[in-house]
């Protein structure tokens, strides 16, 4: 006979470690100034430079993303390579300067000489710099940009939850959207604390995350109400917990062959997927932390607060 684990005996414990992850990160995140948003979101430049091994006069190593990044160490800019590595083609990217309170310029036209002053860095540290491209977001921009990035993720759990409803019932869409904005919380304000720079990159990780958390709870609270149809002898907290027990091998199956995946992207996809993954990582523990101690708990106090009505 299976053995079915207690899961919700510990809900209390699963859901105060919640509370406290998220107040500890969130008094961090506070404390280092707030969200670190990007270029997408507050607005900055992006250029498009190509670069010539043979002509560089400034380093004596050769060219990479590394050695870009320190000869402009004082514009805090992001370095990626692009195309074939013989090409030796970067995207350089920085943020707008800040505009001070007290100015009546445009900030837009503030950001001019910042932009100016990179391609001046670059044609001095390196000979033979072409520039291919170059762009500029303006903070009016980046600032509908980051609003509609919040709307939009609003929006993906509100959708959500009226697909758990006709699916499913009303506490199993209540609880799944709790779960998944307990998730969000949870990797928005990690990001806060590690100074993770919020972007369309990470915006793409989090939605990632909205899909595979709502995907393992959606498999338990299905066991849930099949378990709950086919064992009407056995009371409802027996019946959650067998059915987590019944998906446990599931959810750690389909959770290290992902994490092993990301895994691999954290430490061999270079530099510019570093935060990606290191999200993913993090969301898909917490995804499947949330379905087992958030969302089922949830379901479970729904159903007993509806029996003593």
């Amino acid at each position: 006979m299976e053995k079915t684990i207690d899961f919700l005996k510990y809900r209390y414990i699963g859901i105060g470690a919640s509370w406290v992850f998220i107040i500890l990160l969130s008094i961090g995140t506070f404390m280092k100034g707030g969200f670190n948003y990007g270029i997408d979101f507050v607005g900055g430049h992006k250029i498009i430079a190509k670069f010539q091994d043979s002509q560089d006069v400034s380093v004596n190593e050769g060219i990479n993303e590394g050695v870009i990044r320190r000869a402009l160490s004082d514009f805090d800019a992001t370095v990626q390579q692009i195309g074939d590595e013989a090409k030796k083609t970067y995207i350089i990217i920085t943020k707008l300067e800040e505009a001070k309170p007290d100015t009546e310029q445009n900030t837009d036209k503030l950001a001019i000489p910042k932009i100016e002053l990179l391609k001046k860095t670059l044609d001095e540290k390196f000979a033979g710099v072409s520039i291919e491209s170059e762009e500029t977001v303006g903070p009016s921009i980046g600032d509908y940009l980051r609003k509609s990035a919040w709307k939009l993720s609003l929006m993906a759990v509100v959708m959500m939850s009226i697909y758990l409803a006709f699916r499913f019932e009303v506490k199993f869409a209540v609880g799944g959207m709790i779960s998944l904005v307990h998730d969000m919380v949870m990797s928005i304000v990690f990001c806060g604390f590690m100074g993770i720079e919020i972007d369309i990159q990470v915006l793409a990780a989090l939605l990632t995350l909205y899909g595979y958390s709502i995907n393992d709870t959606i498999v338990i609270f299905d066991r849930i109400r099949e378990t709950n149809q086919l064992e009407s002898k056995i009371t409802f907290t027996e019946v959650i917990n067998k059915a987590i027990t019944q998906t446990m091998s599931r959810t750690i199956l389909t959770g290290l062959t992902t994490i092993f995946v990301v895994f691999s992207l954290f430490f061999f996809g270079g530099e510019t997927l570093h935060d990606f993954s290191l999200i993913l990582i993090v969301g898909i523990i917490i995804g499947t932390y949330s379905s087992i101690f958030i969302a089922s708990p949830f379901v479970y106090g729904w159903e007993k607060l509806v029996a003593k009505k």
